[in-house]
């Protein structure tokens, strides 16, 4: 969203606020963009100690969060969900500046189901969300944006960055931008059940976590006369590339998961994290299989025996796999990042033109 409105806006300034040991105090400042960081941690879900240090860190965050509303002085607000994004949108409203909140999932997270009654627009990714949003103003169905690189990637130019061969079926295997040690666990299991497989080759993003431990398994586990081709990945950066190659995709089902998934239109084995909030990811899943376009596998029933059977009933399926490929497409919102982004310029002009500002930060 944020490349949508910079193309969008000449001179537009745009200020990221996060949590201080957060992902985002990497993969912001690495962006280009500034960021701003709060103290906030997440609501502990027992009754423990914890509950206090979250208290005082809440305060502090609310004071710092008012601060810097005050020193950046925006013409709008925009929360993505996180743990910051609650007292930044609230202190916002108080102080009369323009809001709006994006949720990714197909469940509201806690701070967006406090904030939705607040704030001036309600961005969703999917439209059954609106369900429980009875006393929001304004709600809109965006989708979920994705980097424009996830889309559109020349499927040759991929196979030859990748050291892939064209004519294979491809199979994708990750768990998310930090790997997923279940479904990594699950793919090595299966390989003496691959191995034999023709045609077919593997794409497995291990994730740096665990990559030198899976590296070492799949290293024992080959064999000279094997027909599979088995590639393994630490991470990819181009996560397109992986997506235009790919027949069909093993993975979870977080938010920005699902939306490169379905904007790619890529059928999928969906293994949802057990442990998500509000068990946000089944939830994400069971939206892409009544769509048509996943199956989902149980965490807890992921095996190598049942991975190997889900996998071959579908990747020498080719009609199934059109079918499933269509139907994501259908679900699937490319252009969310613009709609998005459209979304909060039209709901920040509504309120400049009452104050008369005429910078959009």
């Amino acid at each position: 969203m944020a490349g949508a409105l910079k193309k969008a806006i000449s001179g537009v300034e745009i200020v990221w606020v996060g949590c201080d040991n957060g992902l985002e105090c990497q993969v912001v400042p690495e962006a280009g963009y500034p960021l701003e960081t709060l103290p906030i941690r997440g609501l502990p879900r027992k009754a423990s100690l914890e509950v206090v240090d979250f208290a005082s860190k809440f305060v502090i965050s609310s004071i710092r969060a008012r601060r810097l509303i005050k020193k950046h002085n925006p013409n709008i607000v925009v929360g993505m969900g996180g743990f910051a994004s609650f007292p930044m949108v609230m202190s916002a409203k108080r102080q009369g500046i323009p809001t709006v909140i994006h949720e990714q999932n197909a469940i509201l997270g806690l701070a967006n189901r406090r904030l939705s009654s607040h704030v001036d627009m309600v961005a969703l990714a999917y439209e059954d969300s609106q369900k429980v949003l009875d006393n929001a103003q304004n709600v809109k169905v965006v989708g979920n944006p994705v980097r424009p690189d996830v889309v559109g990637v020349d499927r040759t130019t991929a196979l030859q960055k990748l050291g892939l061969a064209d004519g294979q079926k491809t199979l994708l295997i990750f768990g998310g931008s930090r790997g997923a040690l279940k479904i990594n666990e699950a793919a090595i299991s299966a390989y003496d059940l691959l191995r034999q497989s023709q045609d077919l080759q593997i794409v497995h993003i291990a994730g740096t976590r665990d990559f030198d431990d899976i590296k070492e398994k799949l290293n024992q586990a080959k064999r000279p006369d094997d027909s599979v081709n088995y590639h393994l990945f630490p991470y990819i950066e181009e996560i397109g590339l992986a997506y235009s190659v790919a027949d069909l995709a093993v993975t979870r089902a977080g938010a920005s998961t699902a939306a490169e998934l379905t904007a790619s239109g890529l059928p999928a084995l969906l293994v949802p994290y057990p442990w998500a909030t509000d068990n946000h990811q089944l939830a994400n899943a069971k939206r892409l299989e009544s769509a048509g376009a996943a199956s989902i596998i149980l965490d807890e029933s992921l095996n190598a025996q049942l991975l190997w059977q889900a996998v071959s009933d579908l990747i020498y399926n080719p009609l199934e796999l059109k079918k499933m490929s269509e139907c994501s497409k259908i679900l699937g919102r490319p252009q969310a990042a613009n709609e998005l982004a459209s979304t909060v310029m039209e709901t920040a002009g509504k309120v400049m033109a009452k104050t008369g500002r005429n910078n959009l930060s």
